[in-house]
């Protein structure tokens, strides 16, 4: 009975020392992910505030924009004003003076009644001047009033003109500032957020750590507990520290281990394998079989080619491609045989035991009975191995309960294993179906493709024969009517580009902004956007290979921007009208008409400009009007 409990406390220590492993990687990961989540919400919030920085130096600068228009729309009111004014000062004047010729008028013309006859005459000849001179005082007074109110309807509408501009730019500053404003309380309502929920999670990720580290706490106390009754127990000895052990720590979780890479690898999810103390997975193993315990281990052992096991319990990979095969041993000599071990923990159970050289894989020692080898990885060694341990277990021979216990557990392994390989085996099934579907699909994709290559090049094939009948005609017949045929498209295999743009009278080696070869010409052309009107350089290749007029952002030509096709190029000619908007050289504009666009594309000489379009025209096969 000693011997039983002593066996007992061994696998109880065995079963704590697991959990203990399981406590501290679960610790580990948890202060891991604390540590990875601070860090996280720290940049987070530092690019949200640098951002939130950002649109606050651009509202205070568009502030002070609305300030500026402010102030220049006060100056111009100032000046309109003072040119009022000034004009206005004029009128006044000039209406003094008209004022005082009337006065004069009058006066004399009072002394013209009151005189005698012999002054009359005189009195007469100064009144006509006065009259005349008041007169033209009107029509000049009357003029530069004309003029003032005219010069003041100009400068009310100048006025209005530029307050409708500062108007208008003032509130376009406004909105935007409106915006911004509206984005920074977005960022601040999402820094604060973010901070709640990172505070948050590092109060979650404590109190699991927390607990973790309570019952990492508890179950090394019940670890010094059995420490305690096993010394007692057995008379002042500890636990045995032997690699047996150990071994059986790694057997059992190497067992776990097992099923899970199975399952794993017929769902192919595949993870690297860096820490093996972490717990199984509770579909495979927990739940389903929660009564299996260590006590049945001794009878299996598990073979781990890529693994240690050290005295902290661990199990650490030294091959970075480890591969799990379990291996039976039967030993049928253990319960009778002079050669068993008295002292071990496990003799008194009757059961058939592992020697602790096998788990080694060494040999056995001189004396020790000899040891049947089968592997796990096929049922039909798994059946034959375990009914093989059943019938030692339960032989007349071994007469105990304890034997009788390890039996049923090694039953229960037997069913556990069985499950495991049908479940192994309806993903196979499952995933053999997966691979069906797809390729079915796979090759419903490859004949379409093929159909529609087939059609694109028989439709090729029929308007290159059009062409070449039609451009024989137009040789034989209408040589005179169209002298340029240099300006057709080229669509001969043969074809030497080089030698065509030559032969058109390029010097292409004195130009240093194109490359031309036999097959493909290359080179920067400034190009102006689709939906956004910016102009931009990009790097062109026409390509003779791939019947395509491609541009990159670099002339890497790493990052494709778009692709022309031949077949859609229908004109390439010089940009007369006009037409491009906010050319940076309009006299170095040129055009490439498509079906569906019209590109407008700048040189950077007159003389790459004029190779450019006759290249690109010896690929406009959409050019089919000199076909009718």
């Amino acid at each position: 009975l000693g011997q039983q409990e002593a066996a007992y406390l061994v696998e109880e220590r065995l079963r704590v020392l697991a959990h203990v492993d399981e406590l501290k990687a679960r610790v580990t990961e948890l202060e891991q992910q604390l540590q990875d989540s601070r860090q996280e919400a720290e940049m987070e919030r530092a690019l949200l505030q640098g951002e939130r920085r950002a649109e606050l130096t651009q509202v205070e600068a568009e502030l002070e924009m609305i300030n500026q228009l402010h102030v220049k729309l006060s100056d111009v009111e100032k000046t309109i004003q003072r040119e009022k004014e000034k004009g206005r000062a004029n009128v006044s004047a000039e209406r003094d003076v008209l004022a005082r010729l009337r006065d004069a008028y009058g006066e004399l013309r009072n002394q013209l009644d009151k005189c005698p006859e012999s002054l009359r005459e005189h009195v007469q000849e100064q009144l006509a001047r006065k009259a005349e001179a008041l007169e033209l005082a009107s029509k000049r007074y009357e003029d530069l009033e004309f003029r003032q109110l005219e010069h003041e309807s100009g400068l009310e509408e100048e006025k209005e003109a530029l307050s409708r501009q500062l108007l208008h730019d003032k509130a376009e500053y406004q909105r935007s500032v409106a915006k911004r404003k509206e984005k920074m309380a977005a960022l601040e309502i999402q820094a604060n957020q973010l901070g709640v929920q990172a505070a948050q999670d590092c109060e979650r990720m404590a109190k699991d750590r927390t607990l973790a580290l309570q019952n990492l706490h508890k179950e090394r106390e019940r670890l010094a507990t059995l420490e305690k009754r096993y010394h007692n127990l057995t008379g002042g000895r500890s636990f045995p520290k032997s690699s047996s052990t150990m071994k059986e720590v790694s057997t059992y979780r190497a067992l776990i281990l097992l099923q899970a890479k199975d399952l794993s690898t017929v769902c192919s999810y595949q993870t690297p394998v860096t820490d093996l103390t972490a717990p199984p997975p509770p579909k495979l193993l927990w739940r389903k079989h929660s009564g299996f315990s260590c006590q049945a281990l001794p009878v299996l052992s598990m073979r781990l080619p890529g693994l240690q096991t050290s005295d902290d319990s661990r199990i650490r990979p030294t091959d970075p491609k480890p591969r799990l095969e379990m291996e039976t041993q039967h030993h049928w000599g253990a319960l009778q045989g002079p050669h068993s071990q008295p002292n071990s923990p496990f003799s008194s159970l009757g059961a058939p035991m592992v020697h602790h050289s096998v788990l080694h894989h060494q040999a056995p020692p001189a004396g020790s009975p000899a040891y049947d080898t089968l592997s796990l990885e096929s049922s039909d060694s798994v059946e034959t191995s375990v009914s093989t341990g059943n019938n030692s277990a339960c032989s007349p021979e071994s007469g105990s309960g304890a034997s009788g216990l390890a039996a049923l557990r090694l039953e229960e392994m037997e069913k556990m294993l069985k499950e495991a390989q049908q479940e192994k085996a309806r993903l196979l099934e499952s995933r053999e179906r997966e691979v069906q579907v797809r390729r079915q699909l796979l090759e419903e994709e490859r004949r379409r493709r093929e159909e529609v290559e087939q059609r694109l090049q028989d439709e090729t094939t029929h308007r290159q024969r059009l062409v070449e009948e039609e451009v024989k005609l137009r040789e034989k017949h209408c040589s005179q009517a169209r002298p340029m045929t240099r300006y057709l498209p080229i669509r001969k295999e043969e074809f030497d580009l080089r030698s065509h743009v030559e032969s058109a009278g390029h010097c292409v080696d004195t130009c240093p902004y194109i490359i031309v070869m036999e097959k493909m010409c290359k080179g920067h052309l400034v190009k102006m956007g689709g939906k956004v009107k910016s102009w931009k350089k990009r790097w062109f290749v026409f390509d003779r290979l791939k019947r395509t007029f491609s541009y990159y952002v670099d002339k890497h030509e790493t990052k494709l921007k778009g692709v022309i096709y031949f077949q859609a190029i229908e004109e390439v000619y010089y940009d007369h009208l006009r037409s491009a908007t906010k050319s940076p050289n309009p006299s170095l504009t040129f055009c490439v008409k498509t079906h569906d666009r019209l590109y407008f594309m700048v040189a950077p000489s007159p003389e790459a400009m004029r190779i450019w379009m006759d290249v690109v025209v010896t690929g406009a096969e959409g050019y089919t009007q000199f076909m009718t």
